[in-house]
C-alpha cells in the first residue's frame, strides 16, 4: 500500500519534458508524472505509479509569468488548480482567455488548443487528469516548434526532445512532422461563455444531498460530482468520474468499497484513510499535495482530522461507477 501513497516531496519535477523547454516564457515549467506516463517527451520523466488506471494524472508547477505552450490532447484533460492563480487560454491564436483560482477544476475538450500561465505573484501548482492509459501523445501549434527550434530544440520520433546546441542530430534521425497551419486553423475553439460551462469554480459549488456517498457519511461533509454522467458540475463522458469531499473536522465516510481503481487527491486539510483486507488492516494520513491509489474492492474509510476544512478529490476510472458497497 506504500508504494500506492505519492507524497507531495516525492513527486519528481523534469524540467525537459516537452519541446518548449528552452522557449522564454515557458523555460522554467515543472513537469510531474504521478500516475501513468502521461505526454512527457522526455524518456526520463519520473513516473511514481506506472500501474495503468484508465486515466493520467501529472502536475505542472510554474513560477510566476511562465507559460505552458499551446497543444491539444487526444483524450480530455482536466486542471485542477492546487496552488495560485492561472489564467487559460485557448484557440490557435489564444484569442480566449479565462482565469482559474485556487479549487477551481476545468475539462478542456480534444481538438482545441489550450495553454496556461501563472498569473500569481507566488509558485502555482496544479493537477492534471487525461482520459485513457494510452493518451495518444500531444500536438502542439506550429508556432511552439518554430519557437523551439530557434533555441535549438527539436522533436524526433526515435529519440523525444533533443537539444542540438548540445549533440548534432543522429544520423538517419526522423522529426516529429509539425501540423500545417491550415490542419491547426481547423481545430476546435469555443466562446468563453463555452467554455464556462467546463469550469467548476469553487465559489459557486453547492454540496449534492444524493451523492453516491452521502448515505454512509458522518459528520459535517459535503459531496459533489464534479465530472461524471450524472447531475455532475461539468460534463463527463471522459473515461472517469471526478469527485469532490469537503468536510470540517470529525466529517467523514463510513467503511465501504468499489469495483473500481480510485484515486485520491488531498487539495486541502489533513485526511485519514483506513482500509482492511483478509485480516490485515492500515491507515495513512494524506496531507495537502499527497495522492494515494485505492485498488479496487477495498473496504476503506475516509475522515477530515485536520483543524482546518478538507477538500478531498476523488478520480474513478469508469464514466459512470458502480454504487459503493457498504461495510460493517
Amino acid at each position: 500500500m506504500r508504494e500506492r501513497l505519492v507524497k507531495r516531496s516525492e513527486m519528481i519535477p523534469c524540467r525537459s519534458a516537452f519541446i518548449d523547454t528552452h522557449t522564454p516564457g515557458s523555460h522554467l515549467k515543472d513537469n510531474f508524472s504521478i500516475i501513468g506516463p502521461g505526454v512527457t517527451e522526455n524518456a526520463e520523466q519520473v513516473v511514481n505509479i506506472r500501474e495503468p488506471h484508465g486515466f493520467n494524472i501529472g502536475a505542472a508547477g510554474q513560477p510566476p509569468r511562465i507559460k505552458n505552450s499551446l497543444h491539444s490532447h487526444f483524450t480530455a484533460e482536466v486542471f485542477m488548480i492546487h496552488e495560485g492563480t492561472f489564467e487559460i487560454y485557448w484557440g490557435l491564436d489564444s484569442e480566449c482567455r479565462t482565469v482559474l483560482s485556487e479549487g477551481d477544476v476545468v475539462s478542456i475538450p480534444t481538438r482545441c488548443f489550450r495553454g496556461f500561465e501563472n498569473v500569481g505573484e507566488q509558485y502555482g501548482f496544479l493537477f492534471t487528469v487525461l482520459g485513457g492509459d494510452d493518451t495518444g501523445g500531444v500536438e502542439w501549434a506550429p508556432k511552439v516548434f518554430e519557437a523551439a527550434e530557434e533555441h535549438g530544440l527539436v522533436l524526433l520520433e526515435e529519440h523525444g526532445v533533443w537539444d542540438t546546441h548540445k549533440a548534432p542530430i543522429p544520423e538517419g534521425a526522423r522529426r516529429v512532422k509539425v501540423m500545417s497551419q491550415e490542419e491547426a486553423s481547423g481545430y476546435d475553439t469555443y466562446t468563453e461563455a463555452e467554455m464556462e460551462q467546463r469550469i467548476s469554480r469553487v465559489a459557486n459549488l453547492v454540496p449534492q444531498t444524493d451523492a453516491p456517498l452521502s448515505s454512509g457519511s458522518y459528520g459535517s461533509i459535503g459531496h459533489l460530482r464534479i465530472i461524471g454522467l450524472d447531475e455532475s458540475v461539468i460534463p463527463g463522458g471522459d473515461g472517469f468520474e471526478m469527485n469532490l469531499m469537503t468536510a470540517d473536522q470529525g466529517g467523514g465516510v463510513q467503511m465501504h468499497s468499489r469495483k473500481e481503481k480510485e484515486v485520491l487527491i488531498c487539495d486541502r486539510g489533513s485526511w485519514k484513510i483506513e482500509w482492511k483486507d483478509k485480516g490485515e488492516s492500515g491507515c495513512f494520513v494524506l496531507e495537502k499535495g499527497d495522492l494515494f491509489s485505492l485498488p479496487p474492492d477495498l473496504p476503506r474509510t475516509f475522515e477530515s482530522i485536520g483543524v482546518n476544512p478538507g477538500r478531498l478529490y476523488s478520480v474513478i476510472n469508469k464514466d459512470a461507477p458502480s454504487s459503493p458497497s457498504w461495510h460493517a
